[in-house]
C-alpha cells in the first residue's frame, strides 16, 4: 500500500488547505497567518506520522522474519526431541508415541501389529575390550544396517536404549515379523564386525524377541511390548543369536 493511499484523507486536506489558500477571497483574510501556521504544524505532525508508519512496517517485518526464523528453531527442537543423538535412529519417546499410535489404528482398522525387540549379544563385553568408542561405532553400523532392512515408510526403527533396537511394523502378521527377523539376524551377521569375546560367533550377532496380535480394547500397547520383551528373554536363554516370537497376547 502506497503513502497516498494509507493516508488519503491526509492528503485531501493538505490539497484542500492549499487551495484555500490560493483562492485571493482568502488572502487578505484575517485568519491566513494563523491558517498557514495550523496548516505547517499540521503537515510537519503529517511527515511524522508517515516516519512513524514505516519504522512500524519495518519493524513488522523484522518481528515476522523473527517468528519464522522462532517457528524454524521450534520445528528442528521437536524433531531432535525424536531422535537418537548417536545413531539418528528415532528416540525411546518417538517409539513409545509411535507404537501407542499405531495400537490405536490397529484397533480401529482390525490389522495386525507386530514389533521386534532385539539385542546386540555380549556387549558389554565389546564395549569392555575394544573400548567406548569402537562400541558406540558399532552401535552406528548395526542402526544402519537396521535401517537397511526395515524400509517401509509407514516402520519404524528406534535405539530402544544402550544396545537395544526396537522396530514397528504396522499391518504385519507373525509370518512377516519372523521373516524380517530373519532378514536382521542375517544383515547384522552380514556385517562381519569382530567380537573375539564373544561367547557364540566371533563377530556381532543379535538376539530378537517377535510379539504379534490384532490389538484389541480389551488389550493395551503395553502387553504387546511385555510380550516382545519376554521373547527377547527366551531367545538370550536360548542360546542368543537367535529369534524367539509371540503370536497373540496369551503365552503359547
Amino acid at each position: 500500500m502506497t503513502d497516498h493511499e494509507l493516508f488519503s484523507q491526509e492528503h485531501k486536506i493538505i490539497q484542500e488547505a492549499k487551495e484555500l489558500l490560493q483562492s485571493e477571497d482568502f488572502s487578505d483574510n484575517a485568519l491566513y497567518e494563523p491558517f498557514c501556521d495550523l496548516l505547517e504544524a499540521y503537515k510537519k505532525l503529517f511527515r511524522q506520522t508517515k516516519r512513524l508508519v514505516k519504522m512500524g512496517d519495518r519493524m513488522q517485518n523484522d518481528l515476522n522474519e523473527l517468528n519464522s526464523e522462532l517457528q524454524a528453531h521450534k520445528e528442528k527442537l521437536a524433531q531432535m526431541s525424536y531422535v537418537d543423538g548417536l545413531t539418528s535412529l528415532a528416540n525411546r519417546r518417538r517409539f513409545n508415541e509411535f507404537l501407542e499410535a499405531e495400537w490405536n489404528r490397529a484397533v480401529r482398522s482390525g490389522s495386525p501389529l507386530s514389533l521386534i525387540i532385539l539385542d546386540i549379544d555380549f556387549f558389554k563385553q565389546f564395549n569392555d575390550h575394544y573400548g567406548h568408542s569402537a562400541g558406540d561405532e558399532c552401535l552406528v553400523i548395526v542402526a544402519r544396517a537396521l535401517s537397511n532392512c526395515i524400509k517401509r515408510s509407514g516402520d519404524l526403527v528406534a535405539r530402544y536404549g544402550g544396545e537395544e533396537f526396537a522396530a514397528i511394523l504396522p499391518d504385519t502378521d507373525f509370518s512377516g515379523a519372523k521373516c524380517m527377523a530373519a532378514q536382521i539376524q542375517t544383515g547384522i551377521r552380514d556385517l562381519a564386525i569382530g567380537h573375539e569375546y564373544s561367547k557364540i560367533a566371533p563377530h556381532i550377532t543379535v538376539s530378537s524377541g517377535i510379539a504379534c496380535c490384532v490389538p484389541a480394547e480389551k488389550n493395551t500397547h503395553m502387553e504387546l511390548l511385555e510380550a516382545a520383551d519376554k521373547q527377547l528373554y527366551a531367545a538370550k536363554e536360548a542360546g542368543r543369536n537367535q529369534f524367539c516370537g509371540q503370536k497373540g497376547l496369551d503365552p503359547t
